[in-house]
C-alpha cells in the first residue's frame, strides 16, 4: 500500500506576525502518526513541532510535513505571508494605473490619550494599571480600554485594488508626521489633534497614487464604563394590598472612565455626566427584563435577554446576556457597589417579595 499524508488544507495566507496551524486530514499506509515540520524559508515563516506557522515577513514559503518512520513520505503546505495593508489586495498589471483603498479617511484620537485614565471620581491611573494582573473589576475596565484604543487609537490602511503597474509594491508618506505617523506597511499612529493626508504611491510608477485623510480629535469620549453587570437575577414578584402586581426593580449604576477628566468625573455615577455622554440602556426581550427610568430594569419574567449599554454619541457600547431564573442573583464581572447578589435577594425577601404569588 502506498504511504501518504493528506493535509486538511494545502495552502494559507496570513498577515505578518499572525499564525495558522497545519492539520493532517489522514494517514495512509503509516502505522505511526508522528511527523516533523520544516520551513523552506525561516525568514518568511517559521513552524513549530506541532505545525503552528508564524508569519515573519512578506513572501512565500513551503512547509514540509515528513513522517518520522518513513522520511520518504511527505506533504507540502504553501504559506503566503503578506503585510496587513496588502492581505486582501487584488492586483493586475493590466488596465489603467490606479490604487483603490478600502477606506480613504479615518477619525482617530491621540494614541497617548489612551494611557492616562480618569475614573468616575477624577482619580487617574495608567492603562497598564488596568491591563496588568489586578482584580477582575480592574481587568474588566482594562479589556474595554484596549478595545477602544485599538478602534480609535490606531488605524491600518488597506489596499483594495492595484491596476496598471508592473508590481503591487507601494509606499506611504504623511503630510504631517506630528499629527499622524505612518509605517512602511500603512499602520497609522495618531499623535496630536489636527489633520494629515497620507499619500499611497506605487513604487513602480510614482504618478499612481491614492490619498487617505486622517483627522485626529481631542479624546473627549467615554473609554470604559463600570456598571452592575448581572449574570443572573432571581425572579421575585409582589402583590400589593390593593391587588396590583409589582415587579422587582434592579438598579444599573454606571461609573465612567475617560482620558478627559471632565468626561469621567462624577462621584454620583451617571447623574452628573454631561448629557452627550449619557448611557442608553436597551433590552432585547422586555418580557424578561424591561428598561425603566433609564437606569433600572424591571424583572418581568423568567428567561434570557441581551442588555446593551451605549453612549449617546455611539462611540462606546457593550452588550451581555442576563438570565432571570430561580437561582440567586449574581454578577458576571463587575458591580459598582459592595452589595452581593445574596444580600440583595435577602433584603427583598424581608420586604415581602416572593418567587410565586
Amino acid at each position: 500500500q502506498k504511504a501518504k499524508i493528506t493535509l486538511k488544507e494545502k495552502k494559507a495566507s496570513i498577515v505578518v506576525g499572525k499564525t495558522t496551524t497545519i492539520k493532517v486530514k489522514s494517514f495512509k499506509g503509516i502505522s505511526n502518526k508522528n511527523i516533523a515540520f520544516s520551513s523552506s524559508d525561516k525568514k518568511v515563516a517559521t513552524v513549530s513541532s506541532k505545525g503552528k506557522v508564524t508569519g515573519k515577513k512578506a513572501g512565500k514559503a513551503t512547509i514540509t510535513v515528513t513522517s518520522l518512520i518513513n522520511k520518504n513520505v511527505k506533504a507540502k503546505f504553501t504559506i503566503t505571508v503578506k503585510t496587513a495593508d496588502m492581505i486582501d489586495t487584488d492586483y493586475s498589471e493590466k488596465g489603467k494605473g490606479k490604487i483603490v483603498l478600502e477606506e480613504d479617511n479615518v477619525v482617530l484620537y491621540p494614541e497617548k490619550s489612551f494611557h492616562k485614565i480618569y475614573d468616575h471620581c477624577g482619580d487617574a491611573h495608567s492603562l497598564e494599571y488596568y491591563t496588568e494582573d489586578h482584580e477582575s473589576m480592574d481587568q474588566f475596565i482594562g479589556e474595554q480600554l484596549l478595545v477602544q484604543k485599538e478602534k480609535y487609537g490606531q488605524a491600518q490602511i488597506k489596499v483594495k485594488r492595484i491596476t496598471g503597474v508592473k508590481n503591487s509594491a507601494v509606499s506611504y508618506k504623511s503630510s504631517n508626521t506630528s499629527v499622524a505617523a505612518v509605517s512602511s506597511t500603512g499602520f497609522v499612529t495618531p499623535k496630536k489633534v489636527g489633520t494629515a493626508t497620507i499619500t499611497v504611491t506605487s513604487k513602480a510608477n510614482k504618478k499612481v497614487q491614492a490619498k487617505y485623510k486622517v483627522t485626529v480629535k481631542k479624546n473627549d469620549m467615554v473609554l470604559a464604563v463600570g456598571f452592575d453587570m448581572y449574570d443572573n437575577i432571581k425572579y421575585y414578584v409582589k402583590k400589593n394590598d390593593d391587588g396590583t402586581i409589582e415587579y422587582r426593580r434592579m438598579p444599573v449604576a454606571e461609573e465612567f472612565f475617560s482620558a478627559d477628566k471632565k468626561v469621567a468625573e462624577s462621584c454620583d455615577y451617571s447623574y452628573n455626566i454631561a448629557s452627550n455622554n449619557k448611557i442608553i440602556m436597551t433590552s432585547s426581550n422586555e418580557n424578561v427584563l424591561r428598561v425603566v427610568e433609564e437606569d433600572y430594569l424591571d424583572v418581568m419574567g423568567k428567561g434570557s435577554t441581551t442588555i446593551t449599554l451605549k453612549t449617546a454619541d455611539g462611540r462606546w457600547s457593550y452588550s451581555w446576556k442576563v438570565t432571570v431564573s430561580d437561582k440567586q442573583t449574581s454578577f458576571a464581572k463587575y458591580s459598582t457597589g459592595f452589595t452581593t447578589g445574596r444580600g440583595m435577594d435577602q433584603a427583598d425577601e424581608k420586604d415581602g417579595w416572593v418567587t410565586k404569588l
